[in-house]
C-alpha cells in the first residue's frame, strides 16, 4: 500500500512540474525556452541569446572546488611575478592524461600545486610556475597546475576527465601563447 501511495506521489508531482512547461512548449514553439531555476521557466522570443548563467551553470561543489582551488593558486602569485620563462606565442607539444592510478601519484585528483583537478589544469615543465597560462588556439585557455616526471621543455599534458578521452587526443603540436 506505501508503494502504492510513493508512486502516485511521484506521477503528481511529475505532472504538476512537467505539464506548466509542455503546455508552455507547444504554445510557443517558434520561441526558446530559458531554464531559470528548477520548475521555473522563462520564454525567450527572438533571437536573444541564453545568459551566460545559463550555460555556465555550476553545482554548489563545482563552485566551492573553483573557488579552493583559485586560493591555492593566489599563494604562488608571488612566485609567478617573481619567475623568469618564456613567454609568447610558439609551438609545443600537448598530450593528455587524467586521473587513473597509473598515471598519478598520490591522490589522482589533486595536482602537484594542491589544487582538484578540473577542465582546464595543465600539466607544465618545472621552468613554468604554477598558476601560468597556456592560451592553445582553438582549443581554450589552461592553468598551469600540475607537473609529471615526462613533462619536460616544450611538453605540456592536458587533463582529461577520461581515459579514453585523454588516449584520443593523443599527441599534438599545438600553436600556444604563455602568458603570467
Amino acid at each position: 500500500m506505501n508503494k502504492i501511495i510513493k508512486v502516485v506521489k511521484v506521477v503528481i508531482l511529475t505532472v504538476v512540474v512537467l505539464l506548466p512547461v509542455i503546455v508552455l512548449a507547444k504554445d510557443n514553439l517558434n520561441e526558446n525556452l530559458k531554464i531559470v531555476s528548477r520548475g521555473e521557466v522563462e520564454v525567450v522570443s527572438g533571437r536573444e541569446k541564453l545568459s551566460t548563467e545559463v550555460l555556465n551553470f555550476k553545482t554548489e561543489k563545482e563552485e566551492k572546488l573553483e573557488e579552493n582551488n583559485k586560493k591555492r593558486l593566489d599563494i604562488y602569485k608571488n612566485r609567478l611575478a617573481k619567475a623568469r620563462f618564456r613567454q609568447g606565442k610558439g609551438n609545443i607539444l600537448v598530450t593528455g592524461y587524467s586521473s587513473t592510478l597509473d598515471q598519478c601519484s598520490g591522490n589522482p585528483f589533486i595536482t602537484a600545486s594542491g589544487t582538484h583537478v578540473h577542465q582546464g589544469t595543465m600539466a607544465c615543465p618545472p621552468q613554468y610556475p604554477f598558476g601560468t597560462k597556456i592560451t592553445i588556439k582553438n582549443v581554450g585557455t589552461f592553468i598551469c597546475e600540475d607537473r609529471g616526471g615526462a613533462i619536460k621543455g616544450s611538453h605540456f599534458d592536458m587533463w582529461f576527465t577520461s581515459r579514453s578521452k585523454a588516449l584520443a587526443w593523443g599527441k599534438r603540436v599545438m600553436r600556444a601563447e604563455i602568458s603570467k
